[in-house]
């Protein structure tokens, strides 16, 4: 069983051992992290930033763990605008747990999380134009493509597409 856990500073160690098996993976489809990402300290700063910034409700910082502890994955809900009721929702998942449906679980998750927690209307991703798993995922769980975002990130020194997905969580209660 796979749960999603709010990040903690006690995760930096795993988060860190999480991050470095997969990054050629992950940098294989997404923007690389700087170097300095990659320490004690480096890891260190990115939960306390986090953190920070989940305190003052502009990013909801959640890793996947199984039932042994282990990090699978990542899921945030980020950009938070209480104003306009809206966040950005991402993942990434390890390369030894992808194909499980972690991606999907962890966006219903946040999706549940951005209507009953955040009370949030509308939700916002990105993925490349040639990540068809990521856009099975969101299609999944309800996203609809709303536009194209060209040359939006770099990918390993490459300018890439993306789709944009939203959804729209009151048209999903039957309100609007």
């Amino acid at each position: 069983m796979v749960t999603l856990q709010l990040l903690k500073i006690e995760d930096a160690a795993a988060l860190l051992e999480f991050e470095l098996a997969n990054q050629e993976w992950f940098e294989s489809y997404i923007e690389a992290r700087d170097e300095d990402f990659f320490s004690e300290e480096g890891i260190k700063e990115h939960i306390d930033f986090y953190l920070s910034e989940y305190e003052q409700e502009r990013i909801y910082p959640m890793l996947l763990k199984n039932a042994k502890g282990t990090i699978c994955g990542r899921a945030n809900l980020y950009n938070i605008n209480r104003e306009k009721e809206s966040g950005f929702i991402g993942y990434r998942i390890g390369e030894e747990f992808v194909s499980q449906g972690l991606a999907t679980y962890a966006t219903k998750l946040l999706i549940d999380v951005a209507r009953e927690t955040l009370a949030l209307n509308q939700l916002i991703a990105t993925t490349a134009t040639d990540n068809l798993a990521s856009q099975r995922v969101l299609s999944k769980n309800g996203f609809k493509q709303v536009g194209f975002k060209p040359e939006f990130t770099i990918v390993d020194g490459e300018i890439i597409d993306c789709y944009e997905y939203r959804y729209l969580i009151k048209q999903f209660l039957g309100v609007m």
